[in-house]
């Protein structure tokens, strides 16, 4: 595939458009991983139950928030590296609304929440892509070079059977600075805390699944809306001064993403392979009455699959990519 055509295949795809969770990156994740599902990016993102995660401030109020900044070397989405040069800044809100809980219910809690996420790149190397020129590729100035994506999204969180979560959300990718066209998506997520099957050292796998279905514009490679599903699991494997003010724990994050119905490129399932090694600890020198802060740090290695693979040869990657993140939120 020449270069030429390559740049046209990414326009193309982008023009659909699409997403670090991880490492929630916070918290998300997001956006991931808290009653709130994860935004685009990988690996530092805000996923749901990361507000959970996090160290809670004493908060007696039925709303509560989340709020962070990562910044990852690459920002990947579901498998496809949508940048990889330069400085990249990843900040998110999120607000939740407490609408019932009961502990001794089946139903255990419902939470309402709403949130946004951003990618701002110093390189601005989609600026304008999806409104290229088809014919020379000339791309029409921006007023907004450096902010890539900003995704909003809503949704409802279900917390039942003591340790099972339930997240249902809708999403929309939009391209301030038109890299890609708008996208708009819908998701499921369930979550299980196996703690308590682990005894009281704190280990758990927190296995989770994510069903995500294109209803409009893409977020994948493939040629045609499709499903997106991602299984992954994240033990806590050690905890560095377990009862001192600044608790260290290690975890080690792992997922792998598959597409089906035209998700990936020529319909293939496997996206990606991603496994790290992750380090978060609360800042307890903030004084509660500012919320709950925490930082966060990690490595991961990215495996491509057959789903990615054109797509991420435009922009120079081959099989595999390690990732770096570090990032900084607060909960209240």
């Amino acid at each position: 595939m020449s270069f030429k055509s390559r740049r046209l295949f990414r326009a193309a795809v982008l023009a659909g458009a699409l997403a670090p969770f991880a490492a929630f990156t916070p918290a998300t994740a997001l956006a991931q991983e808290t009653a709130v599902p994860s935004p685009q990016a990988e690996p530092g993102q805000n996923q749901p139950g990361a507000v959970a995660e996090e160290p809670q401030p004493t908060n007696a109020l039925d709303v509560h928030g989340l709020v962070g900044v990562d910044f990852p070397t690459h920002y990947i989405s579901r498998g496809l590296v949508l940048e990889d040069q330069g400085f990249i800044a990843q900040p998110y809100f999120e607000l939740g609304f407490t609408l019932h809980q009961d502990e001794d219910a089946g139903l255990s809690k419902v939470t309402a929440f709403g949130g946004i996420w951003n990618s701002l790149h110093s390189q601005h190397t989609d600026a304008g892509l999806a409104i290229a020129d088809p014919d020379t590729g000339d791309r029409p100035g921006v007023t907004t070079d450096m902010w890539y994506e900003f995704d909003w999204y809503v949704g409802l969180s279900f917390d039942f059977a003591k340790a099972w979560n339930l997240n249902l959300s809708y999403w929309e990718f939009i391209s301030p600075n038109q890299g890609f066209g708008t996208s708009k998506n819908w998701q499921a997520k369930v979550s299980y805390n196996d703690a308590e099957l682990w005894g009281k050292d704190g280990f758990a796998l927190k296995p989770y699944g994510v069903v995500f279905l294109e209803t409009d514009g893409k977020a994948g490679s493939g040629s045609d809306e499709g499903i997106y599903v991602e299984l992954g699991i994240e033990p806590t494997i050690y905890t560095v001064d377990k009862d001192g003010d600044y608790p260290l724990a290690l975890s080690v994050p792992a997922k792998v993403g598959l597409g089906f119905s035209d998700f990936y490129e020529d319909d293939e399932a496997l996206g990606y392979i991603a496994v790290g090694l992750k380090g978060s600890v609360p800042l307890a020198f903030m004084p509660a009455r500012y919320g709950a802060w925490s930082a966060s740090a990690g490595v991961y290695y990215y495996f491509y699959g057959d789903g990615v693979d054109d797509f991420n040869e435009g922009t120079g990657d081959g099989d595999d990519d390690i990732v770096g993140s570090v990032g900084i939120s607060m909960t209240f």
